[in-house]
């Protein structure tokens, strides 16, 4: 996406001249208008429509459908206008799953009831309820805003779990207590449970952050999640800026460290990935 004129480029027909794709893969670039700016998480919602989420103004979420002969958007339509009065501004997290829609600030996760919309119509949601709270304290400290990363990436996987995680507090951080992954069973998955464990007890919302388990440690700022098509989450990590060092010839946070894919998988579940040490 970007601010490319009025027409989109696209490999398909219009050089696109910075593209490289598969045979049979096409990327294209919606052009920039007062609509379409500021955009955060995109969700693929068919061939020719995207939810997206938009940090100005206040935080909105969109709906976008494009043309098929060009991939033009034809029509841009706000599905929320903004937080909750009083509530820090939606700014990054978007998720779909099994009939809601997801959407986090930088201190708590929001969902609505999601009813999918048509060639002619756009989709619905309905009233917003409260998941996750209190994103943004803990031991004593804050989490988040006004200081440290703010973002907080969503994804839910086939059981209806909930993935959050939040980045560090400063560039380098004396320690990992920030900087994880935290996993939410929801109420629906403990209703449709047989298990008799202590998982499957009853549980409301809102959710303390701090109850969600630690699914994964150490991880300075995973702030892409996905799930690929085996249920194995992906994540991409934006490592430590301004990192010199004498001994590798000064300044070295442009290729070393470099920015890390990682493999998140049930096994691994609670491990420390080594951030920061």
């Amino acid at each position: 996406m970007g601010n490319r004129g009025s027409t989109p480029l696209t490999s398909c027909g219009i050089p696109l001249a910075e593209s490289n794709l598969p045979t049979n893969y096409c990327a294209h670039a919606l052009p920039g208008t007062s609509n379409l700016d500021k955009w955060r998480s995109v969700i693929a919602t068919g061939p020719n429509s995207l939810l997206a989420i938009r940090r100005s103004p206040r935080g909105q979420i969109v709906h976008v459908q494009t043309s098929i002969e060009d991939k033009m958007p034809t029509s841009v339509v706000t599905l929320v206008a903004e937080s909750p009065e009083g509530s820090e501004d939606l700014n990054h997290g978007l998720a779909l799953h099994d009939g809601y829609l997801y959407a986090s600030s930088s201190t708590t996760v929001y969902r609505w009831r999601y009813t999918p919309g048509t060639e002619t119509s756009p989709p619905k949601v309905g009233d917003i309820e409260t998941v996750i709270v209190n994103v943004s304290k803990g031991a004593g400290t804050t989490l988040g805003a006004p200081g440290g990363h703010t973002t907080r990436t969503l994804a839910l996987d086939e059981s209806g779990r909930l993935y959050v995680s939040v980045g560090s507090k400063e560039n380098v951080d004396d320690d990992s207590f920030r900087s994880r992954i935290r996993r939410f069973e929801l109420p629906e998955n403990t209703r449709n449970s047989t298990s008799t464990s202590s998982v499957s007890r009853a549980i409301t919302l809102p959710i303390e952050f701090e109850t969600g388990e630690v699914f994964a440690d150490g991880l300075r700022n995973e702030v892409g999640l996905a799930f690929d098509s085996f249920g194995i989450l992906w994540g991409v990590e934006n490592g430590p800026d301004n990192l010199k060092r004498k001994d590798l010839g000064g300044d070295i946070h442009n290729n070393n460290p470099a920015e890390e894919l990682n493999r998140f998988t049930e096994e691994t579940a609670g491990k420390h990935w080594g951030y920061p040490y």
